[in-house]
C-alpha cells in the first residue's frame, strides 16, 4: 500500500471534519445577515448575542455600534443597559440575604423598612410580603421616571418614592401587576439590611462572586465610557440618565455576562464562580408565586412560562427607552439565549433573533407572546356620577368620574371636564384615558399630562389608581406616575342616558 493510498483517508475525513466545523458555524449566518441588515437600514445600533448550552456558551458576537459617536463597536464584552433584565439581579441579590438568615421572604416588606412604609389604600399592608414585592403581587402600583445626566430634575431617594406612591392600588395577591415601586422597595430592603449602597451590595455578593468582570451598576460612574450608549429610532443618542427605582433597572452587563449569570441559574456550576446559592435557593427563586395569565406566572424576580412541548421556560425582558432586551432559559435542556440591544423600539428584531438562535438547538422552538387582555364593555352598574379624591403621598384632588352611555368625562381639581376615550373593562379593572394634569408637585415638576384610569369596583367604591404621563423626548414610550384613587358613586344614571327598553328581546343593532 502507497503512503498516498494511506493518506487519502485521513485528508478526506480531515476536510470532512473541517466542512463539519464550517457548517456548525454557518448556522448562525442567516442570524447575523439579518442583524447587519437592520444595523445598515438604521433599524438597530448595536446588539450582542450569547447563546449557552450544557454549561458552555456555544456562540457569542458583538455587531454595530456601542457608540457611534466615537467609532466603537459592540463586542460580546460590551456592557448594555439591561433595563428590567435588572431584576432577577437584584431578586439574586436578595436570595443571598435570605440564604443568610438575614430576609425571610414571607416576612411582612414593613419591618425591613425606615420611616417611609407602605400604606394600604385598600387591602392590608401587613399583608405585603417580600416575596410579593418580588413577584409583582404586592398591590403596589407601576411607575416609570427617567432623570437624564445635567436635567433640572434629579433622582429622588427610595424613601421619597415610598412615600409618594407606595400605596397599595389593590389588595396582597390578589392579581399581577407590574411594578417598579415594589421591585424597588427589594433593592432598597437589600441595601438597608446589608448596610450597603445597592451598587456596592450588588457587586459584593453577586457580579464579583460570579465572575461578571463586564458588568456594573450605574453608580460606578469610573466605568461609564464602558457602556453602550442608548439610541432612538432615528440613531441618535439619548443622553445618560438614571430612573427613580434604581434596583428595578440600572445594571449594565454584556452578553458574555449575562449569559455567564443564566448558566448560574441552569445550575451549571462554573469552575470560577462561587456558588452564593444552593440549587434549592434558585429553584425558589424560580417558583411560581402569581398567575399572570393563560400558562404565564411570576416568580422570584423571574418571568416563567411553558415551551411549546410543555416544559419550562424562564425569562427576563427589559424594554425603556433605547433599550430591549431578553435573557431567556430553558432548564429542561440547559439552554439560555441573550439579546441585548440599545436602539429604541427594536421588539421584532429581538424576538427574531431570540427565536432564530433557539432554534439552532432545538429545531422546533416556537413562542407565543402575550396579547393584551381583551377590553369588555362597561357594565350599566357602573353608570352614574362618582366623586372621590386622588392622593399623592400628602397632597389631595378632587375627582369627579361621570359614566354614561353616551359620553364619559373625568374632571381633576378645578379643570373642566374632559371625555374619557377608550373606557372599558380589562381584567376587571376599569380603564380608559383622558385630557388634564394633576396638580401634585411631582407630577407638575415632571410636566406631566394626560390622564389614565385604573380602578377597581369594591364593594361601593371604585378605588385603584389615576396616573399621568411623562414626556421622555424621542422615546417610543412616555414615563408614568400613578396616584391612589377612590370614589363612591353620588347619583344614579340620569333617565337619558339609561338605554330605552326594546319590545323585541334580540340584540339592537349598533
Amino acid at each position: 500500500m502507497t503512503t498516498w493510498t494511506i493518506r487519502l483517508p485521513i485528508l478526506i475525513l480531515a476536510a470532512l471534519c473541517s466542512a463539519g466545523a464550517a457548517c456548525a458555524q454557518d448556522q448562525y449566518s442567516a442570524i447575523r445577515a439579518d442583524i447587519e441588515r437592520e444595523i445598515a437600514a438604521g433599524r438597530a445600533t448595536g446588539v450582542a448575542v450569547a447563546l449557552t448550552h450544557k454549561g458552555k456558551i456555544v456562540w457569542q458576537q458583538g455587531f454595530g455600534w456601542a457608540d457611534k459617536e466615537r467609532g466603537r463597536r459592540v463586542t460580546p464584552d460590551t456592557p448594555f443597559s439591561l433595563a428590567s433584565v435588572t431584576k432577577p439581579f437584584t431578586t439574586t441579590a436578595l436570595m443571598v440575604l435570605v440564604a443568610a438568615g438575614e430576609v425571610a421572604l414571607d416576612a411582612r416588606a414593613n419591618d425591613y423598612l425606615g420611616a417611609a412604609k407602605i400604606r394600604a389604600g385598600v387591602g392590608d399592608a401587613d399583608q405585603v410580603t417580600v416575596r410579593a414585592l418580588t413577584s409583582h403581587s404586592s398591590g403596589l402600583p407601576g411607575t416609570f421616571q427617567i432623570f437624564p445626566a445635567g436635567g433640572a430634575l434629579k433622582q429622588p431617594s427610595m424613601d421619597e418614592v415610598i412615600r409618594t406612591y407606595g400605596v397599595l392600588v389593590s389588595p396582597p395577591n390578589e392579581r399581577f401587576s407590574y411594578s417598579n415601586v415594589g421591585m424597588g422597595i427589594v433593592a432598597h430592603i437589600a441595601s438597608r439590611k446589608s448596610g450597603l449602597d445597592y451598587g456596592v451590595f450588588l457587586r459584593q455578593k453577586v457580579l464579583e462572586p460570579l465572575a461578571l468582570e463586564h458588568s456594573f451598576f450605574d453608580t460606578e460612574v469610573s466605568r461609564h465610557d464602558e457602556m453602550a450608549k442608548r439610541y432612538d429610532r432615528d440613531g441618535k443618542a439619548f443622553p445618560f440618565y438614571v430612573t427613580s427605582t434604581p434596583g428595578t433597572g440600572e445594571l449594565y452587563a454584556s452578553a458574555h455576562d449575562v449569559a455567564r449569570f443564566a448558566m448560574f441559574h441552569l445550575k451549571d456550576h462554573l469552575a470560577d464562580q462561587q456558588q452564593i446559592l444552593s440549587d434549592a435557593q434558585i429553584d425558589e427563586l424560580h417558583r411560581p408565586v402569581i398567575r399572570v395569565r393563560e400558562d404565564r406566572s411570576h416568580g422570584v424576580g423571574w418571568m416563567l412560562g411553558r415551551a411549546f412541548d410543555a416544559t419550562p421556560v424562564v425569562y427576563h425582558t427589559g424594554n425603556q427607552a433605547g433599550v430591549v432586551n431578553v435573557m431567556m432559559l430553558l432548564p429542561s435542556r440547559d439552554i439560555a439565549c441573550v439579546v441585548l440591544t440599545n436602539h429604541e423600539d427594536s421588539h421584532d428584531l429581538v424576538d427574531r433573533i431570540r427565536d432564530a438562535a433557539l432554534r439552532t438547538l432545538v429545531p422546533a422552538w416556537t413562542w407565543k407572546s402575550l396579547a393584551p387582555s381583551p377590553a369588555q364593555p362597561v357594565p350599566q352598574t357602573y353608570r352614574g356620577t362618582w366623586r372621590g379624591k386622588v392622593r399623592d403621598g400628602e397632597n389631595e384632588l378632587a375627582v369627579v368620574l361621570s359614566i354614561a352611555d353616551r359620553e364619559s368625562s373625568l374632571q381633576v381639581g378645578g379643570q373642566k371636564p374632559e371625555p374619557i376615550s377608550q373606557l372599558s373593562l380589562v381584567d376587571g379593572a376599569l380603564m380608559g384615558t383622558a385630557r388634564g394634569k394633576l396638580g401634585f408637585p411631582t407630577a407638575i415638576a415632571a410636566q406631566a399630562a394626560g390622564l389614565s384610569l385604573r380602578l377597581q369596583l369594591r364593594d361601593t367604591k371604585l378605588a385603584g389608581e389615576i396616573g399621568t404621563q411623562i414626556p421622555i423626548p424621542r422615546a417610543a414610550v412616555p414615563g408614568y406616575l400613578p396616584f391612589f384613587a377612590e370614589l363612591a358613586l353620588s347619583s344614579p344614571p340620569s333617565a337619558a342616558s339609561r338605554p330605552a327598553p326594546t319590545a323585541s328581546a334580540s340584540p339592537t343593532p349598533r
